[in-house]
């Protein structure tokens, strides 16, 4: 099969390459040929304004229905002019009408949801990490912080139709988001009397403060139908970044899931929540959705966390599903403009411009990379083995967008528990020197021929190009190529080595080899990254061991792991610090210090209390969590910047190769296609298009 496709691709790419001569795009416009040989566009993206219409604010196929008497008038379906929101990312003014597609797999959840995701607040287009306010109209702290208001946008529906409201939210949070609490909104206890969990399984940081060792829930108060304000123990100043990162989605419509919730809490009397069990809610959500939920966790845990994958469910979003096909290979799921779309460009034109966005349902990657080489497919990413081959043989109708990852280096990347059990690794994988001797022992060139065929560049762990923090000095920091000044640095921590075939250096003091055991998932995969390290270091008599751990999360847990491969990719520590601060038992780099942050500062279960510059980390963080005031921002950045100088200094994950940028094909005629983003979890990766303002060019 693999052979099979290869050939049709050769086919393809030549067919591709001729076609090309022309040098011409599709649609008409002058066009230039890159070095790579891609087509690119000599003109922007405002080429269209000047033709677009603007006398019609909604979509021809909208204006029909509203004709026909079966849909209510725009202005009764947007919020009120003073409170629509005109999208001020619209790059131009676009025409109406038109579908294009692109690919997803059979998994649902996040591979189309991130499309048409609309938070409270979102995170501005220009990789900044600020936040602006979205599905509400604004928000403000009181001095210290501790009180937030939010003001929401009067008119605004779901997408049946009904208001959306102060009510929405709180209904969201209290009795969706939340699980039982304390009066003093300190979590009950998993064994404690009245404990039950969050609908949605999940218990949002964003909503929770530390104050002397405890963690408490924020409290919601509904001012009127739009407004509300949320109250916290202690200052919460980062909360619409942490809510923005957490819990985006921070609402869900009341008047359809009273159905599917039972009422808890001691909630009185109230004739818009009806009071059932959990049985009732089972019994009715397995009726509407034609499911089979035999347990209400789970059952919560589906429509209220992954609601978007149902299309009963009302929503906010820019486009709204028609039907649930999206876990059905070789189908096409359709997901069509909301009538009730709250959002307008300059001209109080309705978006979105597009009449639909359609996911072929493809997991095979052989599959989709036939498709894009044929230009079926309007708007996707490509893998870096595919890119050269599909770019060429669409270099006429395609072009390329490449976005920016805040990977800190490509897989792989060599992280050292720096917790690690054994006290004499413990010594040695906390020394800089040990970390540099292992970073220049390693041919990177090498590397990059063998496993990334020569894509990317030697590189060392850092915040890469394009993402604020980039040090062009760190990039460079440890990567050349130096097999004897190694030796050196370990002749200096280590008992003394004879380099005999056969024998490995011995830790000091002990007679013991200098081994480094790497905890991998899967061999197939890593097996290539621990053999040539296990080739470089033989160099400078160390041993390397793999291990394969199924549950390699677990293991960090409990503190049993050496090594792992694992590649840093964060924003800002502002806005997501966890794999770059040790605040929870999450990365094998800070192991067990993760753990002691994580529960209050405490050794009692298998934390370990850090010292000198990991503690230095979180100091940092600490104090970028509680900073307030009118310099506020001044102090985020200061501490930003001291997390990366210490990472700097310490290098404690060690990069080998420069991360690759995240290649999109995009066809000529789509138009408003954002580049130079940074593609980030953070940031719901592709919801950064903006995809309610893409419109095609060649609509009549």
């Amino acid at each position: 099969m693999k052979k099979a496709v290869s050939l049709i691709l050769t086919v393809v790419l030549i067919l591709g390459m001729l076609s090309g001569c022309s040098n011409s795009s599709s649609d008409g416009k002058d066009s230039k040929t890159s070095s790579a040989g891609v087509t690119t566009e000599s003109t922007g993206t405002k080429e269209s304004e000047a033709s677009v219409d603007t006398k019609e604010k909604e979509a021809p196929m909208l204006a029909e229905q509203v004709a026909a008497g079966t849909l209510s008038k725009l202005e009764d379906r947007i919020p009120s002019a003073e409170d629509v929101m005109v999208e001020p990312d619209v790059k131009s003014l676009g025409q109406y009408g038109g579908s294009i597609t692109s690919t997803a797999n059979d998994q649902g959840h996040w591979g189309w949801g991130p499309w048409t995701e609309e938070s409270m607040f979102r995170f501005k287009q220009d990789g900044s990490g600020q936040v602006e306010a979205n599905v509400c109209k604004d928000f403000s702290p009181n001095e210290d912080a501790t009180v937030w208001t939010i003001e929401l946008r009067k008119g605004m529906k779901w997408s049946d139709g009904e208001p959306f409201t102060a009510d929405d939210i709180m209904f969201y949070y209290d009795h969706i988001s939340t699980p039982a609490l304390n009066p003093d909104r300190t979590a009950v206890a998993v064994d404690a009397e009245g404990y039950y969990p969050a609908y949605t399984s999940k218990p949002y940081n964003c909503y929770q403060v530390s104050k002397d060792g405890k963690s408490y829930w924020a409290k919601f108060d509904k001012v009127d139908d739009y407004k509300f304000t949320v109250t916290f123990a202690a200052p919460k100043p980062d909360f619409p970044v942490a809510v923005a990162v957490d819990n985006k989605w921070m609402f869900l419509p009341k008047h359809f899931y009273v159905k599917y919730v039972a009422r808890k809490d001691g909630v009185s009397d109230d004739p818009t929540f009806p009071l059932i069990t959990e049985e009732q809610a089972i019994a009715g959500a397995n009726k509407d959705f034609g499911k089979e939920w035999t347990d209400y966790s789970t059952m919560g845990k589906d429509i209220g966390y992954y609601n978007w994958d149902y299309a009963i469910v009302p929503q906010l979003r820019s486009f709204i599903a028609v039907k649930d096909n999206w876990n059905t290979v070789g189908q096409t799921y359709e997901l069509v403009r909301n009538p009730y779309f709250w959002k307008t460009d300059s001209e109080g034109r309705q978006l979105p411009y597009l009449d639909s966005i359609k996911f072929e349902i493809i997991n095979d990657a052989d599959q989709i990379v036939l498709k894009q080489t044929a230009g079926e497919i309007d708007v996707s990413t490509v893998e870096p083995n595919d890119f050269s081959v599909v770019t060429s043989a669409t270099q006429t109708t395609h072009t390329p967008v490449q976005w920016v990852r805040p990977d800190w280096c490509s897989a792989p990347s060599l992280s050292l528990c720096q917790s690690v059990k054994d006290s004499d690794k413990r010594t040695l994988f906390q020394d800089i020197r040990f970390r540099q001797a292992l970073s220049i022992a390693v041919d990177r060139n090498l590397m990059n021929s063998t496993l990334m065929n020569g894509q990317s560049k030697p590189a060392q762990a850092s915040v890469p190009q394009g993402v604020n923090g980039f040090d062009g000095e760190w990039q460079t920091q440890w990567t050349e190529f130096d097999t004897d000044k190694a030796n050196s640095l370990l002749d200096e921590i280590t008992e003394p080595w004879n380099k005999a075939e056969g024998t490995y250096r011995k830790m000091k003091g002990t007679n013991k080899d200098l081994e480094i055991v790497i905890s991998i998932q899967d061999p197939s995969v890593e097996g290539d990254y621990v053999a040539l390290l296990q080739s470089a270091y033989k160099a400078t008599g160390i041993k390397i061991s793999d291990k394969v751990d199924a549950n390699i999360a677990q293991s960090i847990l409990v503190n049993d792991i050496e090594a792992k491969f694992e590649t840093l990719s964060v924003t800002s520590p502002a806005v997501r610090p966890d794999a770059v601060v040790p605040m929870r038992n999450f990365n094998c780099w800070y192991g067990a210090y993760g753990k002691w942050y994580e529960d209050g500062k405490s050794t009692a279960n298998g934390g370990i209390e850090p010292a000198g510059d990991m503690m230095e980390l979180i100091k940092a963080y600490d104090t970028i969590k509680s900073a307030t005031g009118p310099d506020r921002e001044q102090v985020v950045e200061d501490n930003v910047n001291k997390i990366y100088q210490l990472h700097k200094k310490n290098q404690w994950v060690i990069g080998f190769l420069a991360p690759l940028p995240m290649n999109w094909i995009v066809n000529n005629n789509v138009k408003n296609f954002p580049s130079d983003i940074v593609y980030a979890d953070e940031y719901r990766f592709a919801s950064m298009i903006r995809p309610e303002q893409l419109y095609l060019s060649n609509q009549k």
